[in-house]
């Protein structure tokens, strides 16, 4: 289950509903792609951040999407891990952990579980680099591609140009 931070859909308000932000899980992605690209990641329960489930299962407008994200994910938990590109085992173990290749979502409840947390700490990200909530989308899209772009330059984030 796809899994949103309460404080997140709030500080999302004013943005939420506007194209091309349309649903939930339009958020949902902006915050899980901010928490993979910086490295960032949180579990909302053990600060007793309350969590709301959003969808069961990709959304039409993300499925095509869907394996890349996966992808994004195993890098990683890979660089979290500390586990080098080429140790075969060991890459194939978190593929194991994280994807199941036969389910609708491709993830396994391991797989969900590391996303929503990527998800969480990426809101985290995006708050705490902002100086206020976004108020317009057009003024948060622009902030959101330059804070993600830092987060990839870094070094710590899953970008393909980080990878190399």
């Amino acid at each position: 289950m796809f899994r949103l931070r309460s404080d997140a859909e709030k500080w999302f308000a004013d943005v939420e509903g506007r194209d091309p932000i349309k649903t939930k899980f339009d958020l949902y992605y902006f915050c899980a792609m901010a928490g993979l690209a910086s490295g960032r990641s949180s579990d909302p329960s053990k600060a007793g951040v309350p969590v709301k489930d959003i969808v069961a299962g990709w959304i039409e407008d993300y499925k095509a999407a869907q394996h890349l994200i996966i992808g994004l994910l195993v890098v990683a938990e890979l660089r979290k891990s500390g586990i080098d590109f080429q140790e075969k085992a060991s890459v194939r173990e978190a593929f194991k952990r994280l994807v199941a290749p036969n389910s609708a979502t491709g993830l396994t409840d391991e797989g969900f579980k590391a996303l929503n947390a990527y998800a969480s700490g990426g809101y985290e990200f995006l708050a705490e680099s902002r100086d206020a909530r976004p108020a317009t989308v057009d003024v948060f899209l622009r902030d959101y591609l330059r804070l993600v772009d830092e987060a990839v330059g870094t070094g710590a984030g899953t970008h393909p140009s980080a990878i190399a």
